[in-house]
């Protein structure tokens, strides 16, 4: 028995070294974010769970558009699952940021593992998981979807690319639907939209795949529909309850909605998709800049390429993607890099696809080639990833527990109820609308204290008893 297990080991590992390498990448890539300190949105988080009973915050975190103070976030976004992370944690790990990273890059790591059983169930050439696996792990610009630690909500994502495998073994065979694959497709897209709204990205790509690729030519049948019944009283239960029984919105139109920014914000997505630079302060400029602005087509006009030639596998993967970026597009509060977390996979497996076609057009010696030429962009991709959250937890969550360690060498404590005035060298971060990190951060630190207040420089705050002036060196 035990011989013939070391034998399936050992022929996993030879069968499957590209998956073993590229999650070893990605743990390379994302160490130094496992020393990274609690930055910004943590401290509300942290906070609502300590002070909190759990059934109050259960409560807070279920009940869609809450009025929590502790838990704002709660009001803007219906996330119960990622924000109960929190109070699953709190009470284990208390102020250690490590399992609370540990948990996020986990989630990371299953979206990998993830992509490649998906990959190898839609394409039975290796070369497709390998490429689309790579991608998803060390993919540069959307570091921040795993370092910071309030991104658990990026654990929507493997759960949406679970429910399309397990779609998938549900019609894999046109006209004959297994329904527990299919049950538990639906009811891991469930979990995914409850940890994060991103997670209903993978319906477009889910029926895409079905009816374009799988019953392709049987859409005149009602069977071929059928599978997809689930998923449509799962989209009106979410709207239902999203909505309190359509009494809300489905969203706060101060924070999303549809406007001209939208389509500006769309292609500024598209243009960091491609060549996700490192941004600086002041923004990008010169050759970095125009390439991005000359890549804004490519994705759009590949996917037609791939219709117009019958490649419907790539073209439903990137009409996936694309439709993906309308997700976040309408964002009134800004956009960036790591809003592409959930583009980036059907972006990777179509992608994959098209470079596994164009590498078996190659002569034999330059494919032999192919795998060590993935693997230096492997290493390239890593190293440019370990570099970006290296400076990354310096200016951000490292400048800011600066600040934190200098107001508590300041004041070891603080009077119960004490307000905390802030000014001088105040890192950017926590005096953005109006500092309103700065109370969830201090009271974290001192818990009978009133909370923090941002007061710009050259203003004079009137001081209560027990309030106190902290001037940022």
């Amino acid at each position: 028995m035990l011989p013939r297990m070391r034998r399936r080991l050992a022929s996993g590992a030879r069968t499957n070294w590209p998956l073993l390498l590229t999650l070893a990448a990605a743990v390379t890539a994302f160490a130094p974010s496992l020393t990274s300190p609690f930055w910004l949105d943590d401290y509300f988080y942290l906070l609502a769970a300590r002070e909190l009973s759990t059934p109050d915050y259960v409560r807070a975190v279920f009940t869609p558009w809450g009025s929590e103070p502790l838990l704002p976030f709660t009001r803007d976004f219906w996330r119960p699952l990622a924000f109960l992370w929190f109070e699953l944690l709190q009470p284990l790990a208390g102020g250690n940021p490590l399992p609370y990273h540990l948990l996020v890059l986990a989630g990371h790591l299953a979206a990998v593992v993830l992509t490649w059983l998906v990959a190898a169930r839609i394409d039975e050439r290796r070369a497709v998981r390998a490429i689309a696996a790579g991608i998803v792990a060390v993919y540069p610009g959307t570091y921040q979807a795993v370092t910071w630690i309030s991104s658990v909500n990026s654990i929507a994502l493997p759960l949406a690319l679970g429910a399309w495998l397990a779609f998938l073994y549900g019609t894999d065979r046109p006209g004959k639907v297994r329904w527990r694959p299919v049950v538990l497709a639906v009811l891991l897209l469930a979990l995914a939209v409850m940890t994060r709204e991103s997670g209903w990205v993978a319906l477009p790509v889910i029926a895409g795949w079905h009816l374009a690729v799988t019953c392709r030519w049987q859409l005149r049948s009602r069977a071929a529909w059928l599978p997809l019944l689930p998923f449509a009283a799962l989209a009106v239960a979410y709207a239902v309850i999203r909505t309190r029984l359509f009494t809300e919105p489905l969203a706060n139109r101060e924070i999303f909605d549809w406007g001209s920014h939208a389509w500006r914000n769309y292609r500024t997505l598209l243009e960091l998709l491609l060549f996700p630079f490192r941004e600086r302060v002041e923004g990008l400029h010169g050759w970095r800049k125009l390439l991005q602005e000359l890549s804004a087509p490519v994705i759009p006009l590949l996917t037609v390429a791939c219709a117009l030639l019958g490649r419907w596998r790539p073209a439903v993967l990137l009409v996936g993607a694309l439709i993906s970026l309308l997700a976040v597009a309408p964002n009134l509060l800004g956009i960036g890099p790591r809003y592409l977390y959930f583009t980036v996979p059907w972006v990777a497996l179509g992608l994959a696809i098209v470079a596994a076609d164009l590498l078996a057009l190659l002569p034999l010696r330059l494919r032999t080639a192919a795998p060590a030429a993935g693997i230096l962009l492997l290493g390239f991709a890593t190293f440019a990833t370990f570099d970006r959250i290296e400076e990354w937890t310096a200016w951000g969550p490292g400048q800011q527990q600066q600040w934190v360690d200098a107001l508590r060498a300041r004041h070891p404590e603080l009077p119960p109820g004490a307000t905390v005035y802030c000014t001088g060298n105040v890192p950017g971060w926590l005096t953005l609308f109006d500092g309103v990190n700065l109370a969830p951060a201090v009271r974290w630190y001192y818990p009978d204290a009133a909370g923090a207040v941002y007061i710009p420089p050259g203003i004079r705050p009137e001081l209560g008893p027990g309030d106190v002036l902290f001037v940022a060196p």
